[in-house]
């Protein structure tokens, strides 16, 4: 397991509250845990170098092993974690494991940090390392956890991902919703990709909230009041075989307008001093960009994706 200490903060992103620095995986030379090596590791790479450079596979298991495989950004990827056994999708193996014993099911990270659901937008997750080994698979159940970066545009000083074409928080719409249509695709990827013709089960999870307004550029609007209305909306017209609110299980209050005002801090306390819980899955000592859930956090979410899975 690596220790926080042993992560180096080198990619740093824009905020409207100034710059933040993701910590970087020293064996990766790119934020998070996701199943992947590096095809030349002795090369001293910039991060986006070092993502390009990235080689990832699904895990090695027994051939009767049920195979899951979970898409997603940096909090799949497990950033702002101490890496190890900390991501969610390996918080996932551990409970698996206890629950049914080792080998009954195979859990593969397959976060790609900065990715978006977005073939336009400014880092698909399409054309990433972990997309290539999600098609080189065969998978029993995928989780989709994308949008995060997807809800960047220029007025929270990100690029222009997100084009405010599904509606808005009061009237959200799959008609002419680009990220909608590109989500369908992904789903039509994805039950190509089974042991059979009936293809894997498919599950949308609707991301985290985000503590902060505009963080990292992301539109918080569009994170905390469009995507709990959007993603299941997608999954229902997919037939999908589940909507996983991860939301609401990591401390998102709907109906949400803007940050709460309880916004934590590194002490998990409110301005006022009041205790509110979901600030320890974000804001300890480990890390508070109230975007990225810190290792308490990825345990909590954890089980809330279990228990959605039905497992």
């Amino acid at each position: 397991m690596l220790r926080a200490t042993a992560l180096v903060l080198l990619a740093t992103h824009a905020s409207a509250h100034g710059s933040k620095e993701l910590p970087v995986n020293p064996a990766l030379g790119v934020p998070g845990f996701p199943d992947c090596v590096r095809s030349h590791p002795a090369s001293q790479l910039t991060v986006e170098e070092a993502a390009d450079d990235l080689v990832c596979r699904q895990r090695d298991a027994p051939p009767d092993s049920i195979q899951i495989a979970t898409i997603g950004d940096s909090i799949t990827a497990g950033v702002c974690s101490t890496g190890g056994n900390h991501t969610y999708p390996a918080q996932l193996q551990i409970l698996l494991d206890a629950k049914y014993g080792k080998g009954k099911y195979t859990v593969t990270n397959l976060g790609a940090c900065g990715a978006t659901m977005l073939k336009k937008g400014d880092s698909p997750y399409w054309q990433r390392a972990q997309y290539d080994a999600l098609t080189k698979g065969t998978w029993d159940i995928v989780t989709i956890m994308l949008g995060t970066n997807d809800a960047k545009d220029p007025s929270s000083r990100g690029p222009n991902n997100w084009q405010h074409d599904c509606g808005g928080p009061g009237a959200t719409t799959l008609e002419g919703c680009s990220f909608a249509s590109d989500y369908a695709d992904m789903v039509k990827v994805v039950r190509g990709l089974g042991r059979d013709v009936e293809g894997p089960k498919v599950y949308g999870m609707i991301p985290p909230p985000l503590m902060e307004l505009d963080a990292y550029g992301m539109n918080s609007t569009v994170i905390n009041q469009v995507f709990p209305k959007l993603v299941p909306l997608i999954s229902k017209a997919n037939k999908l075989d589940g909507t996983i609110d991860i939301f609401e299980a990591m401390g998102g209050l709907p109906p949400w307008n803007g940050v709460p005002s309880e916004t934590c801090d590194h002490n998990a306390t409110s301005s006022a001093g009041v205790k509110w819980a979901p600030c320890a899955w974000w804001c300890d000592g480990q890390s508070c960009d109230q975007c990225h859930p810190n290792n308490d956090g990825y345990a909590h979410l954890a089980p809330a994706l279990l228990a959605g899975l039905g497992l």
